[in-house]
């Protein structure tokens, strides 16, 4: 008797389970796919954020380059196999990763002034513009519906400018040996520490959004150097009448376009930094707010 009442309860926990099973798996295809799809748009913001250091890398190293050889860029054409020509694109493309494509048409060289000659104070300016494509629609909602994004980043350099050989070394007459008189000793001579120069200001700038639609927020990094001695002051003129302080000054933000009817709605950003030799302000970078 005890046997037979056993087997109906057995029977329904078979059921049971077999039951939970079937439902498990029916759950289990209704979240898989938005599982994927946010998983996807975690994978794309670390992209995203991997292709726009690409970007500002590659106008750093384009301006590092045409500090160099500020003529050296043809925007016909790509990089040759031995990058003995071009030499500024090919800079720019050795850093056009992580999902990034640069081609020589996205990349801008301006001298300040225009005929790229060397001289304290002359600058070069590098504007490249990366093209990256995102893998979900659903981040390419944040950027218009387009999941083609642009990123846009550039550098200012001070042109290298090296001082002239000199005109020539007089050949020295020879002086006979006298005849020692007995033993000396030498004299140790002090050897002077090198001098400070006055330093070279540059930094390069990140724009957000791409669109510069307003508000407009940049992020600027500075790459001044500065020989034998330590910069200490840093001021940044963000050219809307306010200013900043310090190395990492912060992101900085413009809400209206420039007013001045010869600006072309468009902000310039300057830095100034001193040293115990003096000071030097860089050429500018222009902001457009639309």
């Amino acid at each position: 008797m005890l046997s037979s009442l056993r087997r109906p309860g057995a029977a329904i926990r078979r059921h049971i389970r077999t039951r939970s099973r079937g439902q498990s798996l029916v759950e289990l295809a209704l979240i898989l796919p938005v599982f994927m799809l946010f998983f996807a748009a975690i994978l794309d913001l670390g992209r995203i954020a991997a292709g726009q250091v690409a970007v500002q890398n590659a106008a750093r190293e384009g301006a590092f380059a045409a500090a160099e050889t500020p003529s050296d860029f043809n925007s016909a054409t790509g990089c040759p196999a031995d990058g003995k020509t071009n030499t500024i694109y090919c800079r720019i493309k050795l850093e056009s990763k992580n999902g990034v494509v640069i081609n020589p048409t996205d990349v801008t060289v301006t001298c300040s002034p225009a005929s790229c000659a060397t001289g304290i104070g002359n600058t070069v300016q590098v504007v490249v513009s990366g093209h990256f494509r995102l893998l979900t629609p659903l981040m390419g909602a944040f950027f218009g519906g387009n999941q083609n994004v642009t990123f846009t980043a550039s550098s200012v350099q001070n042109i290298a400018t090296y001082p002239a050989p000199p005109a020539g070394i007089p050949t020295p007459t020879p002086t006979p040996t006298p005849t020692p008189t007995g033993t000396a000793t030498a004299t140790p001579t002090a050897t002077l520490p090198p001098a400070c120069q006055v330093p070279s200001a540059g930094f390069t700038m990140t724009v957000s959004p791409p669109s510069h639609q307003r508000p407009v927020t940049i992020s600027v990094v500075d790459t001044s150097t500065s020989i034998n001695c330590g910069i200490t002051t840093w001021e940044w003129n963000w050219g809307d009448g306010t200013t900043g302080s310090g190395q990492v000054p912060g992101p900085h933000t413009y809400l209206v376009p420039n007013p001045d009817p010869t600006s072309g709605g468009y902000w310039t950003v300057k830095l100034k930094v001193v040293n115990a030799a003096g000071n030097n302000t860089s050429g500018g970078q222009q902001v457009q707010v639309k």
